[in-house]
């Protein structure tokens, strides 16, 4: 069974293209950061502060093992490609690599009061910008398909997606 796991950076647009796509597939749809906020018992942040990130990403790899048993959207944290393990774990899925223009990526992680990231409060621009370029090959390694996020609205990458998903994956999109 696979999953359609959306990758990328934060501010790429996951969590809003993984619910609305979810409702157009009529799937489950699987938030990891909200499923570890509920089990952490704080916020990413506080448990960053707290613990380290080391220690979140052990809960995150745990968590990714536990929701890829089940078929739905997911929507990752920007970082769960980091750990080896969860790089296996995601060469098996149908992953959706949301990718987008550094400045752009910034200016909505910046605007976004409702969803704070450890590594934006600590972190300025320039090195955001190379943690994105860090990741960005680990990214393109996993995706199925590479979509660019940066000027496209919503309904636009969705209909990207279920697009590919119909020439791709059958176990998706019934053919009646």
């Amino acid at each position: 069974m696979t999953s359609l796991v959306l990758i990328g950076f934060m501010g790429a647009g996951k969590t809003t293209i993984s619910k609305k796509l979810a409702a157009r597939l009529d799937q489950p749809v699987i938030d990891m950061d909200d499923y570890l906020v509920q089990q952490l018992g704080c916020s990413i942040e506080q448990y960053f502060a707290t613990f380290g990130e080391a220690a979140f990403r052990d809960h995150e790899t745990a968590l990714l093992k536990t929701i890829l048993q089940k078929k739905a959207v997911i929507a990752t944290g920007g970082g769960v490609v980091l750990q080896k393990e969860n790089q296996e774990l995601l060469k098996q899925q149908q992953v959706i690599y949301l990718k987008g223009e550094a400045d752009i990526l910034i200016e909505r992680i910046r605007q976004d009061q409702t969803n704070i990231r450890p590594l934006a409060l600590k972190n300025s621009d320039t090195k955001l910008r190379e943690i994105m370029w860090e990741r960005e090959k680990i990214y393109k390694s996993l995706a199925k398909i590479t979509i660019d996020t940066s000027k496209k609205l919503p309904d636009e990458i969705i209909t990207e997606i279920i697009k590919w998903v119909e020439n791709n994956d059958e176990n998706w999109v019934s053919r009646s």
